[in-house]
């Protein structure tokens, strides 16, 4: 099973099927080791692109200043960092462009996490209706001074009021 971070656009006050979220899978970035600059294109992560070709200029210099193997490996390295850090990247990208986290869904594959996303934010809404004290004829009449503060607070008795003599 698979963890989704779920991220509500800035607007959303609570998600509905019709809203736009994102999910954000806990896992390693496969294609971002593969291929990185698409990744982050793809992703919509320029400044990280353009981090990237900084680094890989950079190394290409060196590598052209001291042809070696070891030098060649370096080229690697960016994308073992995408690799293990790629979604994380993603999801400080939403958090700083407004997007609000939702929680987290475990769930197979994508399809299914979104299925449980929703379902269990309509459940919830439904609660929160149900406790709203006027969708609630139980707490409603509670607010509607039928019964009051009074009948639920507890009447001292002897024994208690025995244990601290006036």
């Amino acid at each position: 099973m698979t963890s989704y971070s779920v991220y509500l656009k800035p607007d959303t006050a609570s998600p509905t099927p019709d809203d736009e979220f994102r999910l954000v899978p806990d896992t390693k970035a496969t294609f971002a080791l593969l291929f990185p600059p698409f990744w982050l294109a793809w992703h919509r992560l320029w400044l990280a692109l353009l981090g990237y070709i900084v680094v890989m200029v950079a190394i290409l210099l060196i590598a052209i200043s001291s042809p070696g193997v070891a030098v060649s490996y370096l080229s690697v390295l960016p994308g073992f960092y995408l690799l293990l850090e790629g979604y994380e990247l993603v999801r400080n990208k939403l958090e700083n462009t407004g997007w609000q986290y939702a929680g987290i869904v475990d769930a197979e594959n994508r399809e299914e996490a979104e299925i449980r996303f929703i379902l269990e934010h309509q459940q919830l809404s439904e609660r929160q209706h149900s406790a709203n004290p006027k969708n609630n004829p139980v707490l409603s009449s509670a607010y509607q001074g039928q019964k009051t503060k009074q009948q639920f607070v507890r009447q001292p008795t002897a024994t208690t009021s025995s244990l601290f003599p006036e």
